[in-house]
């Protein structure tokens, strides 16, 4: 076998079939790689090896071709299929000679994340993942153009039906997707031909052990069916020809029916046995509160999918799909369901009279149901650089789980938004709103003027930074309310009128308001500019999460607090400035932010958790709404809301639903930083030096050869 390995790759080497398919996979390797990484930054390979896979369509029928047709053309198979040498060894011999020349072009991208790691933070798993994969998927090719060059004598037929089965493989997907619409299960046994989406998850970030079985399968499955094909051609002219003839048939069929039951098999390892997470900001992993939550659940859920399952995910809904097998696996109490609207159109009809999107998830337990949209599965943004929607982070698990909590259970707590007084309203913080809705905590709002009360199922109040003063009236209501053991949240921006009733809710608890923007003097305690300030944290109701989890907060032109002691009020300070910080209270004659002597003195507390310990009632109190605005709060990882979050959870008490606070898994990741000359230059290098220096080389040894 070594010598026939040997003798093949020499061939390759020093002839231009060799050289080509090198150089070409390199060629558009660099391609890849200098508009993916080195311009566009993408700290992982993936996406590059993910966009060169459809070359191996066109380049292994070039190799393949000539491995076996071109000596039976020329009847020097006969020296071998006469030789000692038994056939899986010659086959063997042949198929791992294709194999190294195909290493070439794989071994050199595996050099690409090294030279990427000199320009910023690389994503070393997931690159080294798909390159896995890139190899996995080129082997079964090559397998395959080397059973097709075994049964015909033409170089130019075994090239065309190389590329025609490539093809075929590679648009299997469709093929089953579109055969099984009309119900017809039995047609999803030729998807064990779909080499393309068997190499989803590898080059998504996933390493994955099914993915490695199927590929490694096939190719055995291919050499089997070669070394078939020569040994009946070996023993034409034997006695015994009926017979072997009928060996041979059988064994095909025996081996094909293997392959296809050790796949079926292999397909029901759990995801948490096979499947493991390689991408950075582990998209595909669930997070260890979400799965204690789903193995703690006592009542049965039923989550119904709109869409098929194969054309969901051909629009990136791979995250989703993930999550949802993992829950399924998890519990016995969870059942997952694909119901394709155009099969029953009325489905969501029994749940909602909204109309349901593809992609949309309905959670049904009981009596009770909740609708997610697809489009709060992910957090968008617009990329100016080509004007289209970009995912920016994954917020499927969390939403799940906040659906869940719903329909399992019981009574759910409300929270009144106050208006009237020009105050701010939760639209203008879409971050937040979606994090209270992910609390499972109903919002509706409040006129105290038009309505002449607080509502009895007032779980809490919330008040806005308003403008203007509180009605007398209405400020009345509110101590009322919190006199009875209410709860109330509040920000209060910098105004430059008086706000007498408004400080009032909270002045009787010993807290003072300086209506001024804050400065910061320590310049550890802000980000930028001394106005936008990352305060001191210390563990309390409010920041225990936050605490726990080492995050900062940030709080851009925000006001303070000063607090005194008052009998029988507990009022926990969890965000404090610095010593050296210092209020502006005559903003609008300052102008600069430099300290004067009309400045107040600092520390200030920049957010509150107050409890009257004589009636229960409990206030959360902030110096500014902008901690809230989805710029702000994302660029801290949601620590700002998850300080709302908390405060809500402890004044909503047992009425409170079991949701566990799952955060998004953002898609980006830190840009590489590859300067424009550096990425010109090794565009170069990999785009025209190696390939054509490839190409040169195998020219040179080719026309070497032919004069000896």
């Amino acid at each position: 076998m070594f010598a026939i390995y040997k003798k093949e790759l020499r061939q390759y080497l020093y002839s231009v079939t060799g050289g080509i398919f090198i150089a070409v996979n390199l060629f558009v390797l660099g391609l890849y790689f200098m508009a993916g990484n080195l311009i566009a930054m993408e700290p992982s390979l993936s996406p590059v090896i993910s966009g060169v896979i459809f070359i191996l369509m066109l380049m292994v029928p070039v190799i393949s071709m000539r491995v076996f047709a071109e000596e039976r053309r020329q009847k020097t198979d006969q020296l071998l299929l006469t030789s000692p040498v038994s056939v899986i060894k010659i086959v063997l011999g042949k198929y791992l000679s294709l194999l190294t020349v195909f290493a070439v072009p794989v071994l050199i991208s595996a050099l690409l994340p090294l030279i990427m790691s000199n320009f910023g933070a690389v994503a070393y798993a997931e690159s080294y993942t798909a390159i896995l994969g890139y190899f996995l998927y080129g082997a079964a090719c090559l397998s395959l153009g080397l059973l097709i060059s075994a049964v015909t004598e033409s170089q130019l037929v075994a090239a065309v039906l190389s590329f025609v089965a490539l093809f075929v493989t590679y648009i299997m997907g469709g093929i089953v997707s579109m055969l099984t619409e009309s119900g017809k299960d039995i047609f999803k046994v030729l998807s064990i031909l779909d080499f393309n989406s068997k190499l989803d998850n590898m080059m998504s970030g996933i390493l994955d052990l099914k993915e490695i079985i199927y590929f490694v399968s096939i190719v055995v499955l291919m050499l089997f069916l070669t070394v078939q094909v020569i040994e009946k051609r070996r023993f034409t002219v034997s006695r015994n020809t009926l017979s072997l003839s009928v060996y041979s048939t059988l064994s095909i069929g025996v081996s094909i029916a293997l392959c296809i039951v050790l796949n079926y098999f292999a397909g029901k390892i759990p995801a948490e046995s096979s499947e493991f997470d390689m991408t950075q900001n582990g998209i595909y992993t669930l997070s260890r509160e979400g799965e204690s939550f789903i193995k703690a659940l006592d009542r049965d859920v039923e989550i119904y999918v709109m869409g098929k399952r194969e054309t969901l995910e051909n629009y990136n809904y791979k995250e989703v799909s993930k999550t949802l097998d993992q829950y399924d696996e998890l519990s016995k109490h969870v059942k997952v369901t694909y119901k394709d609207p155009s099969v029953d159109p009325e489905f969501s009809r029994k749940y909602t009279d909204e109309a349901v999107n593809t992609g949309s998830l309905i959670v049904v337990s009981g009596e009770r149901s909740k609708v997610i949209s697809p489009y709060d599965l992910y957090d968008s943004d617009i990329d100016y650089s080509t004007y289209s929607e970009v995912r920016t982070a994954y917020d499927g698990e969390g939403r799940i789980v906040s659906a869940i909590s719903y329909v399992t259970g019981d009574e759910m707590p409300s929270v009144y938004v106050i208006t009237g007084s020009n105050e701010a309203t939760l639209s203008d913080f879409p971050a937040l709103k979606a994090a209270i809705e992910k609390q499972n905590t109903e919002v509706k709002e409040l006129n105290l003027m038009k309505e002449g009360k607080v509502p009895s199922d007032a779980d809490a109040l919330m008040i806005l930074s308003p403008a203007s003063d509180l009605h007398e009236d209405d400020a009345k209501l509110i101590k009322d309310y919190l006199s009875g053991g209410g709860s109330v949240i509040i920000t209060a921006d910098y105004t430059a009128g008086d706000l007498k009733n408004f400080e009032s809710l909270f002045s009787g608890y010993g807290i003072e308001h300086v209506n001024g923007i804050v400065v910061e003097g320590n310049e550890y305690n802000m980000y930028q500019t001394p106005v936008y300030i990352i305060p001191e944290c210390s563990p309390s109701t409010m920041t225990a999460s936050v605490y726990e989890k080492d995050m900062l907060n940030l709080f851009p032109q925000t006001t303070g607090f000063i607090v005194s002691e008052k009998e029988d009020v507990t009022v926990e300070e969890g965000l404090k400035t610095s010593d050296s910080a210092y209020a502006k209270t005559n903003v609008t004659e300052s102008s600069s932010i430099e300290k004067d002597k009309t400045d107040k003195e600092g520390p200030f507390s920049l957010a509150l958790y107050v409890k009257d310990d004589s009636n229960g009632a409990k206030l959360a109190i902030f110096g500014t709404a902008n901690i809230f605005a989805s710029e702000i709060d994302g660029r801290v990882g949601g620590a700002n809301s998850e300080l709302l979050i908390n405060a809500l959870k402890d004044m909503e008490g047992e009425k409170s639903v079991d949701t566990v606070s799952i955060p998004k898994r953002s898609f980006s990741t830190e840009r590489l930083t590859v300067p424009y000359g550096t990425a010109m230059m090794l565009g170069f290098v990999f785009i025209l030096l190696l390939p054509f220096g490839i190409m040169i080389l195998a020219i040179m040894l080719h026309m070497r050869r032919r004069r000896k």
